[in-house]
């Protein structure tokens, strides 16, 4: 009897010892803090959106006055002021600050993320020529091969042949370009794969434009007065369809050329964008005329004023994407419109890159805007034909094909 008391005892403790201290805990808890045991739970607080990476995006822009965003790819890498984007064939190729990406663009509407290459240190620029790329940091520049685009390979690194710092870089005809500082110039051939040194010379102390001369891949050093003035041997160098390397200027200014119009940043005058030349012939001479300095945002902001506008709706890309652990997924449309108001002091920012297609001037501001003008050589400075609101972002560089463009951005935020 007594043993079989025990054991009821035993089990009695058993079972009640172990809900006594729970309750214990319990009550402890709420001794300690009673105002939250009265409380329903409470939400954790959002995190804030990352400002981080970058923004591939796809504009269609068959109909120049009416261009439409036809898709974005985000990309979580940062991007710096040097990066770029180029288009070569089916593929577009993207820089970001240590990484170069790969894009296949065979369909625009929905391009596909196809893969990333890492570089050890900050990258820039990215230039093409047939099946390599060549991608420029601060002091080397790298030869990739993208023979098979969604296995790029890094072939080999180099130096300048006086380990200089690399300005800028561009790629004509098989042959590398790289000014180096103290106003350097080296040529290297890559018909074999290769970065092969031809020529190093040292350009005038001036200001200057390169373009490649009949002797390829010698180059002609353009001389330039320090006013709008342009001389007629400029003329003669769009007309004859060398053009000019997309180097910048001894002023450090970007270049671009197409075989009629020759447009610069314009960094002697902060008041203005662009600088705006035209070459044409005349009784069978070349002849150059300055079309002035280019505010890029005026036309656009007339056009707000007279239709009475006081608000904008930033660009929503019909398909979006973004890349997650190597993958590319699709984001669901954000039902909200963002709206900016009409200011008319900086509405659009500063001009951050621009390319000219025959007589087709695109550019991109600071602010997330992306524009479109039509140069005239018969006197007429511009003719505005569209201005797009991207979504938020800052963009860095644009490329231009046909019927798209490809713009590559800091999202919003991310840029100090």
């Amino acid at each position: 009897m007594t043993k079989q008391f025990t054991k009821l005892i035993i089990i009695f403790l058993t079972l009640i010892l172990p809900a006594f201290f729970y309750i214990g805990c319990g009550l402890s808890t709420i001794e300690q803090n009673p105002k939250n045991a009265l409380e329903p739970p409470q939400k954790p607080k959002p995190t804030p959106a990352k400002t981080d990476g970058s923004i591939f995006t796809v504009i269609e822009i068959e109909d120049l006055e009416y261009p439409t965003l036809a898709a974005s790819i985000r990309l979580p890498y940062r991007v710096n002021p040097n990066n770029t984007v180029v288009f070569a064939g089916k593929h577009a190729y993207v820089t970001t600050e240590k990484h170069l990406h790969v894009i296949d663009i065979s369909i625009p509407q929905f391009p596909s993320y196809l893969t990333t290459l890492t570089f050890k240190d900050k990258i820039g620029k990215v230039l093409s020529s047939g099946n390599l790329l060549v991608v420029a940091s601060p002091k080397k520049f790298h030869i990739v091969n993208v023979s098979k685009p969604s296995q790029p390979t890094l072939q080999s690194t180099n130096y300048l042949s006086d380990r200089k710092a690399i300005i800028d870089i561009d790629i004509r005809d098989e042959h590398l370009y790289a000014v180096g500082e103290n106003d350097s110039l080296h040529i290297y051939s890559l018909h074999t794969g290769y970065a092969l040194p031809v020529i190093s010379e040292k350009l005038m102390n001036r200001w200057w434009l390169l373009s490649p001369d009949v002797e390829v891949p010698k180059v002609k050093q353009i001389k330039l007065p320090t006013t709008p003035t342009i001389p007629d041997v400029l003329s003669e160098t769009l007309l004859s369809k060398r053009g000019l390397l997309q180097l910048h200027s001894s002023r450090g200014e970007k270049v671009r050329a197409s075989s009629n119009f020759l447009v610069m940043e314009s960094l002697k005058d902060p008041t203005c964008d662009l600088l705006i030349s035209a070459a044409k012939k005349m009784n069978n001479l070349s002849h150059s005329q300055s079309l002035g300095y280019f505010k890029a945002d005026y036309s656009y902001l007339n056009h707000l004023n007279a239709t009475g506008q006081k608000t904008l709706a930033r660009g929503k890309p019909t398909n979006r994407y973004t890349v997650n652990s190597g993958k590319m997924l699709q984001i669901d449309q954000d039902s909200s419109d963002k709206k900016i108001k009409v200011n008319t002091k900086r509405l659009m920012g500063s001009v951050t890159d621009f390319q000219i297609l025959e007589n087709m001037l695109y550019i991109v501001n600071a602010k997330g805007f992306f524009s479109i003008f039509s140069l005239s050589i018969e006197g007429q400075r511009d003719n505005w034909l569209s201005t797009t609101p991207l979504q938020a972002s800052h963009p860095i560089s644009i490329a231009i094909g046909k019927n798209f463009a490809y713009v590559i951005s800091a999202p919003e935020g991310s840029q100090k």
